[in-house]
């Protein structure tokens, strides 16, 4: 069984706008609502999979309620610890300066929340389930709170799939999940680096690769690094791939990650060998480029890339 955390999810709104005006009036268009959060998209996307799953995490008031809604009719479990803030809503814009996104903060969660919180997911932790643990956290919950579930889980012999930014990344791994699924600007941030220190995307990608063989050597057993139009990098200590991007027409890149860690997990919660998860990594995040909003892809096209995709 996988079970999605999102601590901070969200009523993702995403809207396109023509001609953008700094400092000016400027006029929505096709604004399109769902409900969001990184596990939330991981858990709609493992749904698309046939993939079983619960969604676990913190929802408060009307966007609250709306996120449990989506899931229920989308037949999607959850089990949701109710707040007393109000769950945020992000908007997305897409202009002719590319994706902009402006994030709330969320609720501020209290301590009696946050042990309700920890009572749910032991009672959910049995042996060999995979828990993904994804995005941001709201205020009131501390930095260490994944390396804290971590622990938690490993204690009662579930898999844990790690997939966040910053600190909460750094201090989660200290605590050795066993898979990892940073992004570019992640891992550079994480290594203090920037993309304009390597001379070529070559070099960009090998220092990639070495890096994702690291992350494997201090106890990942799979780590992927999604590079955006470069593609990304996997390994699993044996092999290292870099798989290239796939030329699909991009409606929004958003939530493209986020299809690729459920695509990882379907994988190894279903025991494919290794080069098949990078097959469907590729072949479902690329699906869900082809999206509107944070939708996450389609059957069709997941079936359709996935016959496009050869083996690496």
């Amino acid at each position: 069984m996988i079970f999605t955390v999102t601590l901070n999810p969200a009523i993702d709104k995403t809207a396109i706008v023509d001609d953008f005006v700094l400092g000016g009036v400027n006029q929505l268009k096709g604004c399109i609502v769902d409900a969001g959060g990184k596990g939330v998209n991981v858990s709609k996307t493992l749904r698309v999979l046939n993939k079983p799953n619960m969604a676990i995490g913190f929802i408060g008031g009307s966007s609250g309620e709306q996120i449990r809604q989506e899931l229920q009719k989308k037949m999607i479990m959850s089990d949701f610890v109710t707040v007393q803030g109000e769950t945020r809503c992000n908007l997305k814009v897409n202009s002719v300066f590319g994706m902009t996104e402006f994030n709330e903060p969320g609720p501020k969660i209290r301590p009696e929340e946050m042990a309700q919180l920890m009572v749910r997911l032991e009672q959910h932790a049995k042996p060999n389930h995979l828990f993904i643990l994804s995005g941001s956290v709201p205020e009131g919950v501390s930095e260490d709170i994944y390396k804290q579930l971590i622990e938690m889980l490993h204690r009662k012999g579930c898999r844990v799939f790690l997939d966040t930014s910053g600190e909460l990344l750094r201090i989660g791994m200290e605590a050795q999940p066993e898979y990892l699924k940073p992004n570019l600007r992640e891992l550079l941030a994480l290594y203090h680096k920037q993309k304009t220190d390597f001379e070529s995307d070559e070099a960009l990608i090998e220092w990639v690769k070495e890096r994702a063989k690291e992350l494997h050597r201090n106890g990942a057993r799979l780590v992927a690094v999604s590079l955006g139009e470069l593609g990304a990098v996997f390994t699993d200590g044996l092999d290292t791939i870099h798989a290239p991007a796939k030329d699909v027409p991009v409606l929004s890149p958003v939530g493209a990650g986020d299809a690729m860690t459920a695509a990882i997990a379907y994988g190894v919660d279903s025991e494919l060998p290794f080069r098949e998860v990078v097959r469907y990594a590729m072949a479902v995040s690329a699906g869900a480029c082809m999206t509107e909003g944070t939708k996450p892809p389609s059957k069709e096209d997941i079936l359709k890339l996935l016959r496009q995709t050869e083996p690496y």
